[in-house]
Formats: C-alpha cells, structure tokens, sequence
C-alpha cells in the first residue's frame, strides 16, 4: 500500500504549536482541511475529537493515530505532526507523544481503511522510522520514511 500518495509536504507540521491534545487535534485537522479530499473540515474535527472520548488513539511509543470516516471526506488524506516537547496524549503507556498520524477517509471503503491504518502503524512502529520522522529536517524526509 503506498500511503506516501495520501500524505504531501502540506499536511506535514514539522512543529506542533499546540501543548494540548485537545489543541494539537484542532491544529492538525485544520491543517487536514486545506487537502481537496477533505470537504467538510468542521465534521471532521467533530469525528476525530468524538474518538478521542471514547478511546486514546495514544497507541504507545510516542505515536497516536487519531482516524475517522466520514461521508464528507472524498479520497485518503492523511496528515502528520511532530511535537518536539512531546504532548501528555492520555496513551496506552501514559507516555507523551511526539509523532501524530491522522487519517481521514471515506465511509464507504472499510478494507481500505483498515489496510491505510495498517500500513501506518507497520511504519511507526519501526524504533528506526520514528527515528527518521522525529530527526527529519523537512517534509519531503518523512514523507521518504513512508515510502521504505
């Protein structure tokens, strides 16, 4: 599966603003609202902070991957954050995260979407893919890491 094609140089925060997760999930998925196959950026901040309350998408070793589906996204978007300092996330480990990424798709294509949220955490759950995400020095990097 190449999610490097979901994911452009534009949807990558090389340094989240935002201290909470609350705020950095606002940030993000604004940022996911500029990408064509996002069309309704206000239902989709709605979905993602609704998962949140139901359950942490904080997997564990820094990284969450917030998601959702919805009739209003038209193709595969996938968006990434950075936070240097690391952001108190609610995770599965109780350990702050670093790397966020989220995923916005379609309602009507479950086998894809489960193939995109596992070809996602295959990558970031590489010690030495995290690695390269969080010491990238621009987009175009990360975006290589998904291509490996």
């Amino acid at each position: 599966m190449d999610i490097h094609g979901m994911l452009s140089p534009d949807r990558i925060i090389m340094d989240l603003q935002s201290s909470t997760k609350r705020d950095a999930l606002v940030e993000i998925v604004t940022n996911l609202g500029t990408s064509d196959g996002v069309t309704d950026v206000e239902a989709l901040k709605k979905a993602i902070l609704e998962r949140e309350e139901i359950m942490s998408t904080g997997v564990g070793l820094t990284i969450a991957v917030p998601h959702a589906k919805l009739a209003s996204v038209k193709s595969f978007t996938l968006g990434l954050a950075r936070s240097s300092k690391g952001i108190d996330y609610d995770s599965l480990d109780g350990q702050p995260v670093k790397i966020i990424v989220t995923i916005a798709a379609p309602d009507n294509d479950q086998n894809t979407y489960l193939r995109v949220l596992a070809a996602v955490m295959h990558v970031l759950r590489n010690e030495d893919h995290r690695k390269s995400i969080l010491g990238a020095t621009n987009a175009q990097d990360i975006i290589n890491v998904f291509k490996e």
